[in-house]
This record gives structure tokens, sequence and C-alpha cells, in this order.
């Protein structure tokens, strides 16, 4: 990092990002510069102001990193008095800007942030550690950058809710049918069947019994 960063940085970072935000307005799978005519409901809401801090974290890191890198490709003379004092050689110094920008082009592409955002990681862990045990100075810039590339990563790499889950947790559960075997079937029908009203009339000539005939004596 510069040893003391100051206006001109704070510009030249603001330039930058402002022309990698124009670049990722283009790339697929970025909210950026996206209207929106629907608000949708309350949960899509405050997904969109999520990965729109999201975005804006990547493209502040990518500005930063694409500084960083480049400053010490060209042989800028913090760059080079920092590599002297790590007392490895400035052939470190070339790795790892090459390394810085790759990183950073990568980190603009949505698709390909959360990657990136881990190989970053693993840098600035390495520059906590020189800042801690070599250099004697607290790591206040490598700490700062590292939660960003944590949050980065976190959030990319982790496995997103899909809508069929939500669905699934939102809808009430269907009843369920129990089986019937075809006994209990047969004896549902036999019971629900309609009895015939013929068979309720009662035959009188077959109940009745005939009357005795009376006969006449005569005399």
């Amino acid at each position: 990092m510069f040893n003391g960063p100051g206006v001109l940085h704070a510009l030249l970072l603001a330039v930058v990002v402002g022309a990698l935000y124009a670049l990722r307005k283009r790339l697929p799978g970025t909210r950026l510069g996206r209207v929106r005519e629907h608000p949708g409901s309350l949960v899509e809401r405050r997904r969109r102001r999520e990965l729109l801090a999201l975005e804006c974290t990547e493209l502040l890191l990518a500005g930063v990193f694409l500084i960083v890198g480049g400053a010490k490709l060209i042989g800028q003379r913090d760059m080079v008095e920092l590599f002297r004092s790590i007392g490895v050689g400035q052939w470190l110094r070339y790795v790892t800007g090459i390394f810085e920008l790759v990183g950073a082009a990568f980190m603009i592409v949505p698709l390909a942030s959360g990657v990136s955002a881990v190989a970053l990681g693993t840098v600035m862990i390495s520059a906590t550690l020189v800042e801690l045990f070599v250099l004697r100075r607290p790591p206040i810039a490598a700490m700062a950058c590292l939660s960003a590339h944590t949050y980065v990563a976190w959030s990319r790499l982790r496995r997103p809710v899909t809508a069929p889950a939500l669905t699934a947790l939102t809808s009430e559960p269907e009843p369920i049918e129990t089986p019937t075997t075809e006994s209990q079937s047969r004896a549902v029908e036999t019971t629900t069947q309609p009895i015939p009203t013929e068979a309720m009339v009662i035959d009188l000539a077959a109940t009745v019994a005939p009357l005795p005939t009376i006969e006449t004596i005569t005399v």
C-alpha cells in the first residue's frame, strides 16, 4: 500500500472506479444501472440492496488493486522502498503486482469476483503477517482489504436460497391421502349405495293371509 495516501490518490481512485462502473454495467450478471419498474416484494428489495452494496464493494476493491498493482509494476518509489525493507528482493514486487492486477481484473466480472476475492484475500493475509512480524507496524490497510475480500467471497460463494425452497417454506402443507384397500372401498360403496324404493314396498298380497270363506248351509 502507499505510505501516505492523499487527495491525489483519492481522486485517482474515484476516476478508476467510475471507469470500472461504466464497464461493469455492460457485463452479464450485474444489477448496476438496471432500472426496475415494479419494486417487488420486501424480500426482493432487500436482496437488491444487498447486491448493490456487494457490487460497489467489488468495484472499490478492483480500483484499489488496479492502482496498487500498477504502482508495483511501474516501480514507484514507495513500493520499491517497501520491498527493500522486506528484504526478499524486488522480484516479489513484480510477482505481487501481476497477481494483484489479474485479481482486480477478475473482480470486475460478477461471475468471477468470488474466486478473485479468495485469491486476493490470501495476498492480504501474507501482507498482514509481513507488516506485523517484519515491518513491525499495524496492518490497518491490509486488514481493511482482507475484511472486504472476506465479505465478497462469503456473499458470492455461499449457496443461495432458491425460489422453490422459498415457496416450500411459505406454502401450506397439502393434505395427505391415506391409501385404501379394495375391500375397504367395496364396503364403502355398499354402505353408500341407495336402497331402491321398489324393495321397500310390501307385497300385501303375499303377507296378508286370505280370509276364510263362509259356506252356506242349505236345509
